[in-house]
């Protein structure tokens, strides 16, 4: 429950400087210092970021989840992602998963407004999970599926905040199975 609150105080922080960002352009005419010819990512343009969030696996209790990633954009629209994701410790019914990650992934990017965009992400992430019970302990690795939707608001030219949704698909104990993970998070270009 703790984590939720955590997710929901994060998501209200990240709304209320998207909303007063948003004011303060309405009010000076301009997109947060960024006109509507450069708000978008430039061909070649890199960047790194950072999001942190909860985790659901099915039938399991949430968890913190931490997302490391960086980038770089072919023309305005699409890009090349790689990254890395803890996904904590979620307790099951007789047993806990450690997952961890690293992904590959192609992003696409549709802008919305001078300032605001979505996109999605598709790709690969191999991951490794550790599930213990009281009288085992079941490492397990493998590449699965991962895909995601998210919203993108430039709070200036070289930082954004971000809000994502993602699933990946993993082994755990033999069994194939899918982590949903919800994060907030900060974007920085270069």
């Amino acid at each position: 429950m703790n984590t939720i609150r955590k997710f929901s105080g994060m998501t209200l922080a990240v709304a209320a400087l998207g909303l007063g960002m948003t004011a303060q352009a309405q009010s000076t005419g301009t997109s947060a210092g960024m006109s509507s010819s450069n708000w978008a990512p430039a061909v070649g343009q890199r960047y790194i970021g950072l999001n942190g969030g909860s985790t659901d696996l099915r039938s399991g209790d949430n968890s913190t989840a931490y997302e490391i990633y960086a980038g770089g954009m072919w023309n305005k629209n699409f890009g090349l992602e790689i990254g890395a994701t803890d996904f904590g410790k979620i307790n099951r019914p007789g047993n806990s998963v450690d997952a961890n990650g690293f992904s590959i992934k192609v992003v696409g990017v549709v802008p919305l407004s001078d300032s605001f965009s979505a996109y999605a992400k598709l790709g690969t992430m191999y991951t490794r999970t550790k599930v213990t019970s009281a009288s085992s302990v079941i490492d397990d690795n493998g590449w699965g599926a991962s895909y995601g939707l998210g919203l993108n608001f430039d709070i200036t030219r070289q930082f954004a905040a971000v809000l994502q949704w993602d699933q990946t698909n993993m082994n755990l104990a033999g069994n194939s199975d899918h982590i949903n993970t919800t994060s907030v998070g900060l974007k920085y270009r270069f």
